[in-house]
């Protein structure tokens, strides 16, 4: 077992216990009715919270591993090189200030000379739905999730956005949180295993193609 398969493995130790809190907590303990629900509905936004969490917490941990092996920016894949100059050049956000363009300029131009350290910090956008993992993996030569997920994905973001704006008309049944809770601990395998093959297909070097993601 490699470093990176060892850290997965602690996240997904780590997720399933929360998952599990999530879908018993509001059963172990003796309180009024109304607690218990109050606490069910909640569990919903925990489970999403966590399943974002974790996919930033793998990816970290990817990067993080790649680091380590001290790369050089003519060894690796473009698309690798694309992600982390979008890291540091972030073109969402267009620069106009000659400052900031000739500090950037020179960020560049050292990151390009070496070693090149990527940036862990992972930007999941505001829902994070099959579309948006996937486009994830993609932009790191990873294999996609299954289509599969899509439909019960985007029940989990209809019920914690809902949930989130303070919509009182979804009702939250324990059958709710426990098909939300096995589906976030097969996502995060699935995507574990995506990461942990490309890092040991090493993806990241030029020598090897792009393989693209399942389509969403």
């Amino acid at each position: 077992m490699n470093n990176l398969q060892s850290l997965l493995y602690v996240e997904l130790d780590a997720l399933q216990s929360k998952m599990y809190k999530c879908k018993t907590v509001h059963l172990r303990y003796a309180m009024r009715p109304e607690h218990r629900e109050f606490l069910l509905r909640q569990s919903v936004l925990g489970i999403y919270a966590e399943w974002e969490g974790f996919v930033k917490k793998a990816v970290a941990v990817y990067l993080q591993e790649i680091n380590k092996e001290c790369v050089p920016f003519s060894s690796l894949h473009d698309f690798y090189i694309s992600y982390q100059t979008d890291s540091v050049a972030k073109f969402k956000s267009p620069k106009t200030d000659f400052g900031t363009i000739a500090k950037l300029s020179r960020s560049l131009f050292e990151m390009y000379q070496g070693p090149v350290v990527f940036s862990t910090g992972v930007n999941t956008e505001s829902n994070l739905n099959l579309k948006v993992a996937n486009t994830m993996l993609r932009k790191l030569c990873l294999t996609g999730l299954s289509s599969e997920y899509e439909a019960p994905l985007n029940k989990l973001l209809k019920y914690r956005n809902s949930l989130a704006h303070g919509d009182e008309g979804i009702p939250v049944k324990q059958s709710d949180v426990d098909t939300f809770t096995l589906l976030v601990q097969n996502l995060a395998t699935d995507f574990a295993l995506s990461i942990n093959d490309g890092f040991q297909n090493k993806v990241y070097l030029s020598r090897c193609e792009s393989r693209p993601a399942t389509s969403a």
